[in-house]
This record gives C-alpha cells, sequence and structure tokens, in this order.
C-alpha cells in the first residue's frame, strides 16, 4: 500500500472527484451524470462480496487502485488489487464515505456508509 503524498493527492483528485458537480458536503451529484451502476450493500460481509466484483469488472488483477476518503484525515492511498480484495472490510471501516479508483481506468465508485455504491465514467477534462 502507498500513501499519496498531498501534491499527487490533488492530481488524482483534479482528474476524478473534481470532474463532477458536488451535492451536499462532499459527495458527488450524479443528478447530470450517466450512471454505469448503481449498487447496495446491506452489511459488511455484503460489502466485501460485492467489492470483489466491482474490482473484477472495472479492475485488472494486475492493476491498483486509489482510495480516497471523504475525510481528509485518511490518507488517499493506491494499492494492487489483490491487496484491496483482501482488505475490503478494513476499507469500509475507515469510513465515513470513500471512492475507488482504478488507476488508468475511467471510472470512480462512490461508497456511502448508507451502503449506495454508485458507478460512474470519468467525464474528460
Amino acid at each position: 500500500m502507498t500513501k499519496l503524498e498531498f501534491a499527487e493527492n490533488r492530481a488524482l483528485t483534479a482528474a476524478t472527484l473534481s470532474r463532477f458537480p458536488a451535492a451536499t458536503g462532499d459527495v458527488i451529484d450524479f443528478e447530470s451524470t450517466p450512471l454505469e451502476d448503481r449498487l447496495w450493500w446491506d452489511d459488511e460481509e455484503h460489502w466485501t462480496r460485492m467489492a470483489v466484483e466491482l474490482f473484477s469488472t472495472y479492475a485488472q488483477r494486475s492493476e491498483r487502485i486509489a482510495v480516497i476518503w471523504g475525510n481528509y484525515l485518511v490518507p488517499t492511498v493506491t494499492m494492487p488489487v489483490e491487496v484491496a480484495v483482501r482488505h475490503a472490510r478494513d476499507i469500509l471501516d475507515a469510513g465515513p464515505h470513500f471512492w475507488i479508483h482504478p488507476l488508468g481506468g475511467s471510472v470512480l465508485i462512490e461508497c456511502l456508509m448508507d451502503g449506495q455504491v454508485t458507478v460512474v465514467t470519468i467525464p474528460s477534462g
């Protein structure tokens, strides 16, 4: 797992989160954005199974993913997909909400603590 430095975090945010309009707080407003998928998890076990499915659908096994938390006290990190699969519950437990971006890919996955998971294609900048 690699913790991103401040400049790396800003560059990643500019290439992902900042390309979407914000709703209340720091979640994304998806009203004007076509969704790839919207899912709901019920508990940690369900989230763990869902994370495996999401990673296998949107990231290659050899890729790294970035996890960006909605709480700036938790640093943005990158990790290999297989590490993210093993630590899916830990990622969820770090909360409050977070975004996952398969590096080199074109999607952003927003995970909210109410169980909502939204997958969108990042608009070109």
